[in-house]
């Protein structure tokens, strides 16, 4: 018996049955359904029979997404290849189990001018970096790199 028959053995009683297909059912919804849904609708359960519950944010988000429920399947069938890993598609008010949606990032402020001494230093080194552009961002670069070097 190989070491993987071992683990497989192992971790099988510590899944459930479709637990793999998801998560792959989670990985390809954003795709499937558009960006932003993952906010109002989420695959949370998939049945034995393959059928995936879909909590939605409110009863016009469940609604909409029964509307478009074969269309969907469709999607998923052809991003995760393999038409029988959804075999259905139930959509339930259920905002609790939503996935809590990801904060915007503040803007960050601009960085203040590199130091001239440092920027001198480094655009000695960038000298011979023939396009303008790519010799500029490295020469920004190099200077940040020896600030950061003679602070420590």
């Amino acid at each position: 018996m190989s070491v993987g028959d071992l683990l497989g053995r192992a971790t099988r009683k510590f899944t459930r049955p479709g637990d793999s297909v998801l998560a792959s059912v989670r990985a390809a919804w954003p795709e499937a359904t558009g960006p932003g849904t993952v906010n109002h609708a989420y695959p949370i359960r998939r049945s034995r029979a393959g059928v995936v519950t879909v909590a939605c944010s409110d009863a016009v988000w469940a609604h909409e997404m029964d509307a478009r429920a074969e269309q969907l399947e469709a999607r998923l069938a052809d991003i995760l290849e393999d038409p029988s890993a959804v075999s259905g598609l139930r959509f339930v008010v259920a905002d609790h189990a939503l996935p809590a949606a990801e904060p915007e990032a503040a803007p960050r402020a601009p960085l203040p001018p590199p130091d001239p001494a440092a920027l001198a230093r480094a655009a000695d080194a960038t000298r011979d970096v023939e396009d303008p552009e790519v010799r500029e961002l490295l020469t920004r670069a190099a200077a940040r790199a020896l600030e950061r070097d003679a602070e420590s």
